[in-house]
């Protein structure tokens, strides 16, 4: 029959009551790779083979290596004046003779390069003594007695007064003067020319001519030295402090007279007054009007000298102005061209107005009001209710409005009952802060993932009965579908394929594996509710300890 089993892990306690095997375990696994093993024998390792023995050893046997073999057992054999003895568990070793090789004296004693022995001459316990320190040795007697400095060879405690050969010399300073030129000296400090100066750079290794720079066209370097040269001082080497008050120019700008151009003028590098230039303010005193060309203007038929009043005017056969202040002289029937009449057009139908005898009305209609006050007509739109036309406002988050067309905005929030009685296409997103609810069949045909906001989702609401139930996803066809669902013959999750959500009729394929948490009694699950014991279902107990419904 079914139940837990205990599957042993790695950190997990083990608690078998046998294990058997039927061929031997491999040492890469553990094992031996032997069934059987040699009694009392030592065993020998041989890699990833089997192990096999030495055998079992015998009195006084000890493990010998051997390079590049294996060990063997051997025992111990004496030599001269020793005696090697074997029992079992143990080896006796013996000396005989032993005080016959003893070193009791040193026959001589001397001094050599320093190097002293010396023997106290005790016979019983003689002391050896070497003592001293090298001293004395000749450079014959070292296997290298000179070094070799480029090409020059000198002898240990000899002196060399030049040397010859070498290639390269680093110091940080030389004392003393050298003889030969620098040439190839390419590691002293570098000369190099500066601003004003040309040639270089000078760094030892050749001979480097500087001399001194000048632009050619301000200073110029002849035989006789740097000198200005001919018309070299231009408009750039002139500073603008030199332009006094009247003038400008310097720092690149030629020298100019400043001019305001509108009394005084330059002309072809000529000051001269300008034409009209002189205004009434640049005059002095009062000009007479006798020394005017013309003193008087006519208007009509009457003369008016400059300075004097006309109190009428005769003679003028028209006069136009913006306005006229005062009274007509008669009643105005001798004015001609002004009109006596205004012409109106509405959108349908014209009329005329006398403006001598009737007034003009503006009159609303349907959501338009006006006002009459003084001079001014004031014409104001009604606000739209529900029997009035007029002017109405639109929520932006919903409406747009170009032109005077309005448009629904891209996103709509409706925070109230939606009733639709017949298809409605919403292209673009829709926001329902309310219950939808689909009373026939509710399709998605969004290609892409379909955003759930709630964290549960109920499946098949109106069931008062056990049941199965899924989600499919369609393959080739829509009675192609790979199936998620709950098998209520079995109560357990599964799955299964090619299968069609038009039929009610659903066989799992496999079922899925369920994890269990709990406490465990010795190697056996506690308290596991009994629907989660199915095949293949694993229990993970407080200690860690794994079991497998099987």
């Amino acid at each position: 029959m079914a139940t837990w089993k205990k599957v042993i892990v790695s950190g997990s306690s083990a608690d078998l009551s046998a294990l058997s095997l039927d061929t031997a375990l491999p040492v890469a696994s553990g094992g031996t790779g032997v069934s059987t093993l040699t009694d009392g024998g030592l065993v020998l390792g041989s890699g990833t083979g089997a192990v096999t023995s030495l055998g079992q050893a015998t009195n006084g046997q000890l493990v010998v290596g051997s390079t590049g073999a294996d060990p063997v057992l051997a025992t111990l054999t004496g030599g001269a004046n020793i005696t090697v003895t074997n029992t079992a568990g143990a080896i006796s070793i013996a000396t005989t003779g032993l005080a016959s090789g003893t070193v009791e004296s040193v026959s001589a004693t001397g001094t050599e390069n320093g190097i002293t022995l010396v023997s106290d001459g005790d016979s019983v316990n003689p002391v050896i003594t070497l003592g001293g320190a090298l001293t004395g040795v000749t450079n014959s007697q070292l296997s290298n007695s000179a070094v070799t400095l480029g090409t020059t060879s000198v002898a240990l405690g000899a002196t060399a007064a030049s040397l010859v050969g070498l290639t390269n010399v680093e110091s940080t300073s030389f004392t003393g003067s050298f003889s030969g030129s620098f040439v190839g000296t390419t590691d002293l400090p570098d000369l190099v020319s500066g601003n004003g100066l040309s040639g270089g750079p000078y760094d030892g290794a050749a001979t480097a001519t500087f001399s001194v720079a000048a632009d050619g066209s301000t200073l110029t370097v002849g035989a006789s030295g740097v000198k200005v040269a001919d018309a070299g001082i231009t408009a750039t080497q002139i500073a603008t402090s030199v332009a006094g008050a009247g003038l400008s120019g310097g720092a690149g700008t030629a020298l100019s007279v400043n001019v305001d151009d509108s009394s005084i003028e330059i002309s072809t590098d000529t000051l001269n007054v300008k034409a009209l230039g002189v205004t009434n303010a640049m005059l002095a005193g009062a000009i007479a009007t006798t020394k005017l060309t013309a003193d008087d203007v006519t208007l009509g038929t009457t003369n008016v000298t400059l300075g004097g009043t006309a109190a009428s005017i005769v003679g003028l056969t028209s006069l136009e102005a913006v306005s006229i202040t005062g009274s007509f002289k008669g009643d105005g029937s001798e004015i001609t061209n002004i009109a006596s009449t205004l012409a109106t057009a509405g959108t349908s139908g014209t009329g005329t107005v006398a403006l001598k005898t009737q007034s003009l009305s503006v009159v609303g209609s349907s959501g338009i009001s006006t006002v009459a006050s003084g001079q001014t007509v004031t014409v104001s739109a009604d606000v739209a209710s529900d029997s009035v036309k007029g002017i109405a406002s639109f929520a932006v988050a919903d409406f747009s409005v170009t032109g005077g067309a309005v448009e629904l905005a891209s996103d709509i929030t409706i925070d109230q009952d939606l009733t639709v009685t017949r298809d409605a296409l919403i292209s673009r997103n829709a926001v329902i802060s309310g219950n939808l609810t689909v009373a026939g069949t509710a399709s998605f045909q969004n290609t892409q993932n379909l955003d759930v906001a709630d964290r549960f989702i109920r499946m098949a609401s109106g069931s008062t009965a056990v049941g199965d139930g899924g989600i499919i996803v369609q393959q080739v066809g829509p009675t192609q579908g790979e199936a998620f669902a709950y098998d209520a013959a079995t109560t357990r999750w599964s799955t299964t394929g090619s299968f069609d959500p038009s039929t009610e009729a659903y066989t799992p394929d496999s079922f899925m594996s369920l994890v269990v948490e709990g406490g465990t009694g010795i190697d056996v699950p506690t308290a596991v509710v009994a629907k989660f014991q199915k095949k293949g279902n694993i229990f993970v107990g407080d200690n860690q300890d794994i079991f497998i419904y099987s």
